[in-house]
């Protein structure tokens, strides 16, 4: 069995690490970095953009593809489904958790500027949270700190907060706070350190869930026992540091695939 993910940076490998958890497979994880943030892109760019991505892990032989990317999802997945015999997994905020628990205290969702702005997403708080107040806010920068610590380690507690203090965040603090772009998982020490009493919510369980439910479907399961590898593709170039940290983030194999995106 082989799973794949797409993501413009490393945010989805915090999906990919509950998922490979819960499944055993071979995992190829597709970094669009060339293009990174998504969060910045029109809504055609990224629906054209995933299809090349798409049809680049289907080469590579994946068996099932997981939109790791908020963003993508919500602008793109509808698109992919008819253009390709194999299941696609989105990643949407956890809209409908939230308002299960948080409705009548509200909660406020933390993701892009294209997710907070999208119809996808008023969609899903029209169905699943009618009647709460819920609030957007919407950040590249945030996506920018979690590259820069998951690559460098770099310490970005400060910025963190300079960021959720443009926001508004810490002057009206919510009680929930849903993490709407997978980048931002990666934060949640320093979102945590800001933000004390606010709980954190993602997606993260809920997709392993789903992946392994298709793949038991399937049945075309790889033994716990078999010895399988993982493939990460890069759009852009790696530097030396990034090479390194890409073994020591559990894949074995490195791809630099620069082919350019048809639609800008």
């Amino acid at each position: 069995m082989r799973i794949g993910f797409i993501d413009s940076g490393v945010g989805g490998l915090s999906i990919l690490t509950t998922v490979r958890a819960k499944v055993p497979a071979h995992y190829i994880y597709v970094m669009d970095n060339q293009y990174l943030p998504y969060g910045e892109k029109s809504e055609a760019f990224i629906q054209s953009r995933l299809a090349q991505l798409s049809a680049l892990l289907i080469e590579e032989g994946a068996d099932l593809i997981v939109i790791a990317c908020n963003t993508a999802t919500t602008q793109a997945v509808a698109s992919l489904r008819p253009q390709f015999d194999v299941p696609f997994v989105g990643t949407v905020p956890a809209i409908k958790p939230a308002a299960a628990q948080y409705c009548q205290s509200g909660f406020t969702v933390l993701a892009t500027p294209a997710t907070c702005r999208s119809s996808y997403l008023q969609g899903l708080i029209a169905e699943f949270a009618p009647g709460c107040p819920v609030g957007t806010a919407g950040s590249s920068e945030l996506v920018r700190l979690a590259e820069l610590k998951v690559w460098y380690q770099q310490d970005v507690c400060s910025a963190v907060a300079a960021e959720l203090s443009r926001l508004g965040l810490l002057q009206q603090r919510p009680a929930a706070l849903v993490l709407g772009c997978t980048h931002f998982p990666f934060l949640k020490a320093e979102l945590a350190a800001c933000l004390p009493d606010t709980v954190f919510l993602d997606t993260a369980e809920a997709i392993a869930r789903r992946v392994h439910a298709l793949v038991a479907v399937d049945g075309n399961v790889t033994s716990a026992s078999e010895e399988y590898r993982h493939l990460y593709i890069s759009s852009g170039a790696l530097d030396e540091r990034q090479r390194v940290r890409v073994a020591e983030l559990g894949f074995d194999q490195y791809q630099h695939w620069s082919k350019p995106a048809t639609t800008c």
